[in-house]
């Protein structure tokens, strides 16, 4: 937590602004530093987020109404410039990261301007020890 904290997010609080998804300040996109192992044409990003993403106590699973702002944020965010995306929040068992709520998104062969001003100029982890 004290690595995605004080070097990826650079966050010095925790505690949100405001409601989900309200400021910008809330939220951190970059590049994943796990990265799966896929397709080199898709860019695999996670959004970071000051604010919980509610989960069904029984499931594991968003909430219907967590899952909506996490779809209406992407659709906001990512597809006015990317056509091919997916988004998704693991469940809580297969989270690799608890501290600290958020979800991926997977873009297929996006713009990289586009990829730069998104993630604030972020470097994936595997391309600065090449």
């Amino acid at each position: 937590m004290n690595f995605i904290l004080n070097e990826r997010l650079q966050w010095s609080s925790m505690q949100p602004r405001g409601k989900a998804f309200e400021f910008d300040e809330d939220i951190k996109i970059l590049y994943n530093d796990w990265p799966y192992g896929i397709d080199p044409d898709i860019v695999h990003l996670v959004v970071w987020t000051k604010f919980e993403l509610p989960d069904d106590e029984e499931t594991g699973r968003c909430t219907a109404e967590s899952r909506q702002e996490i779809d209406d944020y992407v659709q906001k965010t990512f597809a006015p410039k990317v056509k091919e995306l997916v988004w998704f929040k693991n469940w809580k068992s297969l989270k690799s990261v608890h501290a600290v709520e958020h979800f991926h998104v997977m873009l297929y062969k996006p713009d990289r301007d586009f990829l730069k001003q998104i993630t604030n100029g972020d470097v994936p982890m595997t391309e600065k020890f090449d």
